[in-house]
């Protein structure tokens, strides 16, 4: 396992209500089996996706507090997309 950068696209603040703020990213990684992607903008992840850029097919993973586990079975140094909605 190890643990991988996040190459964060963009970011943007979604205003749910006038005091509940969450915020919406996109980010490049290079992924293999067990490794954890921190996103660092965010204290609590609502929801996270992982694309390979290659194909577009999904990659499975879990999340936990502001952390990405890809938990996808046979990955070595793939190239994904990733989308996380979080709490900031």
């Amino acid at each position: 396992m190890v643990v991988r950068a996040a190459l964060i696209q963009t970011t943007k603040d979604v205003i749910v209500t006038a005091a509940t703020v969450k915020k919406n990213l996109t980010f490049a990684a290079t992924v293999t089996t067990n490794d954890t992607i921190p996103i660092v903008d965010v204290t609590t992840l609502l929801g996270a996706s992982l694309m390979k850029t290659a194909d577009g097919t999904a990659v499975t993973c879990t999340i936990a507090t502001n952390v990405i586990t890809v938990t996808g079975a046979g990955l070595t140094d793939v190239p994904v997309l990733g989308t996380a909605y979080g709490t900031p």
